[in-house]
């Protein structure tokens, strides 16, 4: 297959690495020419302009620059009628939103959103077990997520980076709504939100930096989350309360536990959380194809990227940033 890459920063090169041991592929990347990143060897070509495609026979595209570019060049490479793999999240706004769906749909073009954390082994284990009514009747849920962002580049100053800036659609609330997204995979659609801004000024960025949020979803579940761009070490977990006992997982442990009042019952996901998460990205890389060669429908679709954005929106409003 031949694949162009729209940005090439960290997660573009992952998505990159992945496909390159998934077969004899061809790369092409669309570089804007601003990256302060060098040339990627692994890259068999480069464009400058999106109107160079046209010859070019490209089979899928992923969008995997700044979060406040996707929807334009979603937009672009969608009038080739080319499929896409769009990383979270879909934008820093919905402005031209119509546009690009009117597109997808006209073309009938296969659109994946890149939401990692729906493929990893904790994430679908807690599905099936929410499912089976493990825990009973699901009452509430906690998801946590906290990081030292000034820490993750140290190739560059924190506060230029996209993370760092709500214009680029930064932030921790579109930066990581990962815990929105699979809360809401969990528990179905959100119908009440509220939230509240806290922890000041702590890393110096342009956007917020903690935020706790209240979401009630249609199945009747409230569940709460809480993000940080500041914490030491890095925490991440999610804690699912039945009547019959509670879901615990900590990213940072290759396990599920199942509490109830005489026992705890230990689901082992493997040895390594970190082989856990890139099994994540292999598994939605190797998805992305079969959806790109139209085998299967997109696990998170274009539609459930939109949904996830009105939440967002809805939070940012909430907090009073970043909303029209």
């Amino acid at each position: 297959m031949k694949f162009l890459f729209c940005g090439l920063g960290s997660i573009g090169r992952r998505h990159l690495k992945i496909l390159k041991n998934e077969g004899e592929h061809t790369f092409i990347a669309f570089r804007s020419g601003k990256s302060t990143l060098k040339s990627n060897d692994e890259i068999d070509e480069e464009i400058e302009n999106l109107n160079d495609i046209t010859n070019k026979k490209i089979d899928a595209a992923l969008i995997t620059n700044p979060t406040s570019l996707h929807i334009t060049t979603a937009i672009e490479i969608a009038k080739h009628g080319i499929p896409m793999f769009i990383e979270k999240p879909l934008g820093k706004d919905l402005d031209n939103i119509s546009e690009l769906e009117n597109l997808v749909q006209e073309k009938n073009i296969p659109v994946l959103m890149g939401y990692n954390f729906i493929y990893h082994p904790a994430i679908e284990s807690i599905k099936e077990l929410i499912k089976e009514e493990k825990i009973g009747k699901i009452i509430s849920a906690k998801a946590q997520f906290g990081t030292f962002m000034p820490g993750w580049h140290p190739y560059e100053d924190h506060k230029n980076s996209y993370a760092a800036n709500s214009s680029m659609g930064g932030g921790v609330v579109l930066t990581s709504i990962h815990e929105q997204n699979y809360l809401t995979h969990f528990f179905g659609e959100v119908t009440n939100v509220m939230a509240m801004e806290v922890g000041g000024n702590v890393t110096g960025i342009n956007a917020e930096e903690c935020v706790e949020i209240l979401l009630k979803h249609e199945s009747g579940v409230v569940s709460n989350i809480h993000l940080n761009f500041f914490q030491k070490p890095y925490y991440r977990n999610c804690q699912i309360i039945g009547t019959e006992g509670t879901i615990f997982w900590d990213f940072m442990k290759p396990v599920i536990k199942i509490l109830s009042k005489d026992k705890t019952d230990i689901i082992n996901l493997g040895t390594d959380p970190m082989e856990l998460l890139e099994k994540s990205y292999t598994n939605q890389m190797g998805h992305f194809i079969e959806v790109a060669e139209r085998k299967c429908e997109p696990r998170v679709t274009l539609q459930s990227g939109i949904k996830d954005m009105h939440v967002a929106l809805k939070i940012l409003k909430e907090i009073k940033r970043n909303y029209n």
